[in-house]
Order: structure tokens, then sequence, then C-alpha cells
């Protein structure tokens, strides 16, 4: 069995000009959930606000999915979606900037896994360019 280090972070600044938001899904099928397993704690990006890390088990059939968004001054957001097999490889990377999506790394095939994820934590989005 192989394991993955998955971020979780929820962090602003002093101020509250600057957000950070990191979350890691495992995707089973149809079956979306959130990782859960033993906590070991690391250092936020911003002063307000916690961090933690998961080793998690990846399982047959199963994807792990991290999502690391950031909101700036003109509460614009961006950031990164990375998607893991079962072996631990990265198999899709998307950049989110202006309510688009990006390819930047990847196979068109996990497509369906990755719509799962925006439909569940309802990412609203304009257009998705599936083109590297």
């Amino acid at each position: 069995m192989r394991y993955i280090e998955v971020y979780f972070e929820n962090s602003k600044s002093r101020r509250g000009l600057h957000r950070r938001r990191r979350i890691a899904l495992k995707i089973c099928g149809d079956k979306i959930s959130e990782i859960e397993g033993e906590r070991i704690d690391i250092k936020p990006t911003y002063v307000i606000g916690d961090a933690y890390m998961i080793r998690a088990s990846l399982e047959r059939g199963c994807y792990v999915a991290q999502i690391d968004l950031k909101m700036n001054i003109k509460k614009r957001v961006f950031g990164y979606i990375y998607i893991y097999n079962e072996n631990g490889e990265m198999i899709l990377k998307m950049k989110y900037r202006k309510l688009k999506f990006k390819l930047i790394f990847g196979d068109v095939t996990y497509r369906n896994v990755f719509l799962k994820i925006v439909d569940y934590l309802k990412i609203p989005y304009k257009n998705i360019n599936w083109r590297t």
C-alpha cells in the first residue's frame, strides 16, 4: 500500500487581505470524501489560521485530489487542482484563474474525475480549456 502526503490549510493575513485554502479529497467511484488520518501540524502560509498534513493511504481504483486556492487583495481567486492516481503519480494538473480552468499537465481522459470534484466543491467557472 502506498501513501501520499496531502495538506490542509485555512489561513489569512493579519489584515485579512490575503487568504489561502488547501483541502484534499478522496474519490472512489461516485463517492467523494475528505481524507482523515493522523494530523501533523505545520506552519501556515499566513499568520491567522492553521495548517496540517496527513499521510493518506492510496486504495486501488481511487484518486486523491489536492485543491490549493488563494485569494489576493483584489478578491480574485486563483490556484491549482492536482489529481493523483493509486500509485501516487500526478495524472492531472489544472490551473484556476479568472473563473476559468486550464489544463497544465495530464490527460483529458480524467476529465470526469475533475468535473466531479468541481461539482462537489461548487467552484464557479465560465470555461474549461482542455488543450495544453
